[in-house]
């Protein structure tokens, strides 16, 4: 896709595209400017929230309430151990257990929301402020600092349930962010056109946005009012560009270019192979250093669209209610975890952009969850939660053992609970804040935002 290629139809397109879309289409740090400039040798933290609906059957089969027997947690042989036996649904990272972290007796939001629960997925318990991932991205930037935090989303509101995870704070107007659902298209996006006469022109125009911001002027001057006041804002969004594209800096790792197929990215028929290219596209650019932040959510909540390696009959959310039987309900809950670790995979297969000999996974963070704890009695009580990958040493994960960490008794929330964690729960937020913490930087959410200790070792 040659974005370059009609200024008429970029600035017809810009107030849908909005600054971020435009300039990532734009920016000098495509593939043209991939060249090496040397690694810093200095660990830079990365983070990648990964977030799957309907739970991940916390609960047993004949649960109609929580009762934490499901096929999720680790069956451990105390509160802080690396003696634990991992579930039948868990065992899908089996792989990764020397640098996991299995947390237990947390709560999103109220713990009774049902398919709310996206609504607090990665944010605060007043639903007020910018979701987890947008605050890290802030703190955190990459090269480019119009790609601050990614948010990549397989198969999430294809059906048009635009029921997402990712979230602006007030000061940027609260809206919810969309995540790119065709890969292709967010390959594009960060790196740009891959094709070598585009590559030729972007290196040869050192003021891609003359023209536009020649055209917009133009326009201003036959509008007023309202529509005027509104080509105002984009023109002030378009300013902020060229400063970002002015602060981009080369990419600092491995940017090897990507070939991925275009195929129908709403198409069950596709799901599994668009669900890759997702984490490729995302790894990549981690790898390259233009980002340090990243969230992949899969789906949505009450998931719609067949998982055909599951069943091509009964779609995922029926699957989390046991509605088809228990083979595909545990089947579903495994092949959502099946892509976390897969993505983990792809980490695993990159150089660090920073640490010489050092691969990606060594210095990420992958935090691995749901909005909901278990689809069927649709709560969100005792919640999934691991938190994966060398994450530069800061992860207190047993020292290679792996560890089961069950944080009840730090918690701060009463709910009706189950008979294996009690009824005292620790607030998501806090978790958030923790991370923050560990990061370098704090959360602005109101309540308790305690760190939980006993997680990072910085902490």
């Amino acid at each position: 896709m040659d974005i370059l290629k009609s200024r008429r139809l970029f600035l017809a397109g810009l107030a849908g595209l909005g600054a971020v879309g435009a300039v990532t289409a734009l920016t000098q740090c495509g593939l043209a400017r991939m060249a090496l400039t040397g690694q810093s040798q200095q660990a830079k933290l990365k983070v990648v929230f990964f977030v799957v609906p309907d739970g991940l059957a916390v609960d047993s089969a004949s649960a109609y309430s929580s009762d934490g027997l499901g096929l999720w947690h680790p069956r451990a042989s105390g509160m802080d151990t690396s003696d634990f036996v991992l579930n039948e649904v868990s065992q899908e990272l089996a792989a990764y257990r020397n640098q996991s972290l299995y947390l237990r007796g947390t709560i999103l939001g109220p713990g009774n929301e049902g398919h709310n629960g996206w609504t607090w997925a990665l944010r605060d318990r007043e639903k007020k402020m910018a979701s987890i991932d947008v605050l890290l991205g802030r703190h955190m930037p990459g090269t480019d600092p119009s790609q601050r935090s990614l948010y990549s989303g397989p198969h999430s509101g294809i059906d048009g349930t635009a029921w997402h995870v990712s979230w602006e704070g007030p000061e940027n107007g609260g809206a919810m962010r969309r995540p790119e659902q065709d890969p292709v298209l967010m390959y594009e996006k960060i790196f740009g056109s891959v094709s070598r006469e585009v590559r030729e022109q972007q290196s040869r125009n050192k003021h891609v946005f003359d023209p536009v911001l020649a055209d917009i002027n133009e326009v201003r001057g036959r509008l007023g009012g309202a529509q005027k006041q509104k080509l105002d804002t984009q023109l002030a969004s378009v300013e902020q560009t060229m400063k970002d594209m002015e602060e981009v800096l080369p990419p600092v790792g491995e940017c090897s270019p990507l070939a991925l197929d275009e195929v129908p990215y709403k198409s069950a028929q596709f799901r599994t192979q668009v669900q890759n290219s997702h984490h490729q596209v995302v790894a990549t650019a981690l790898a390259c250093g233009i980002t340090r932040v990243a969230t992949v959510q899969v789906g949505r909540s009450a998931e719609s669209l067949n998982i055909l390696d599951v069943s091509d009959v009964t779609n995922p959310h029926d699957c989390a209610h046991r509605y088809a039987g228990l083979d595909v309900w545990k089947k579903s809950r495994q092949w959502y975890t099946q892509r976390v670790k897969l993505f983990m995979d792809q980490l695993a297969m990159h150089a660090d952009p920073d640490v010489p000999g050092d691969n990606l996974l060594q210095h990420t963070l992958v935090v691995f969850t749901s909005e909901m704890a278990d689809g069927a009695p649709e709560h969100t009580l005792d919640m999934p939660l691991v938190l994966m990958g060398g994450a530069s040493g800061l992860l207190k994960s047993g020292d290679g053992a792996g560890r089961y960490f069950n944080i009840t008794a730090q918690g701060d929330r009463q709910q009706y609970g189950n008979p294996v964690v009690g009824n005292t729960f620790v607030d998501m937020q806090r978790i958030w804040a923790t991370i923050a913490k560990a990061a370098g930087t704090s959360v602005p959410y109101g309540g308790n935002v305690d760190p939980v200790s006993g997680i990072f070792s910085n902490v």
